[in-house]
């Protein structure tokens, strides 16, 4: 067993809302649009672009939304991956 999670490619309508329970570590990639991903007890939002990706880093609720328009996104990763800052993600403060 590798230990790694299946790919999962999700197509979101305007304004929809993902939520991933305990992903800490999952990989968040945005294959079209704009995704908004937020995560429990974090007090950044992070906005990433086509191309882009956000690796979750907290245990607990994570929140991925497409705030303008449709988006694909991917979610993958293993359970046990070091986390890692948002590769060319915007971070805009928490309202």
């Amino acid at each position: 067993m590798t230990g790694r999670l299946p790919i999962r490619r999700l197509y979101l309508a305007a304004r929809e809302l993902l939520d991933i329970h305990d992903g800490q570590g999952l990989a968040v990639t945005c294959l079209e649009g704009v995704l908004w991903v937020t995560q429990s007890n974090d007090p950044r939002d992070v906005v990433i672009k086509t191309g882009q990706s956000f690796v979750l880093d907290r245990p607990g609720l994570a929140l991925v939304c497409a705030p303008v328009g449709p988006a694909a996104v991917v979610i993958e990763g293993a359970r046990s991956r070091r986390s890692a800052p948002a590769s060319g993600g915007d971070l805009a403060s928490a309202a």
